[in-house]
């Protein structure tokens, strides 16, 4: 599909965007992971500076996010109670650390799996009904 004149805009703009962006993208922040504690380690790395840009790091992307949950609420007013709404804010705090470097773990096996050839989907034992304990 890539780059073929047959898929058009898919071809040209978005696999390229997923190719470059998304499957590179754990690696890249775990090659940034790296820099930093090599940094760190070596005493190049300014503490006060790490501190304020990982403080401010940390409040932008949660104000994206916050911003991105009230905005979706204002135009289609999915939610009928307003606390829904602010559990849902709340997570916005929650969703970059731990669950951001946990799904970049998960994406990082998910490419090693595939650069090693396994990328065949793995039978899974059905428990059923039977398992669950009645009250």
């Amino acid at each position: 599909m890539l780059f073929k004149r047959r898929y058009g805009r898919i071809g040209w703009l978005a696999l390229p965007y997923l190719w470059l962006f998304e499957l590179l993208a754990p690696v890249v922040e775990i090659g940034g992971i790296v820099t930093i504690v090599l940094a760190a380690c070596l005493g190049a790395l300014s503490r006060e500076f790490f501190v304020q840009f990982l403080l401010f790091g940390y409040a932008f992307a949660t104000l994206i996010s916050i911003g991105s949950v009230l905005q979706e609420e204002i135009t289609y007013k999915r939610y009928n109670d307003w606390q829904d709404v602010a559990r849902l804010v709340s997570c916005c705090f929650l969703e970059h650390f731990p669950y951001r470097q946990l799904h970049m773990i998960w994406r990082l096996e998910g490419l090693w799996q595939y650069l090693r050839g396994d990328n065949v989907w793995a039978p899974v034992k059905r428990k059923g009904l039977e398992s669950a304990t009645v009250r």
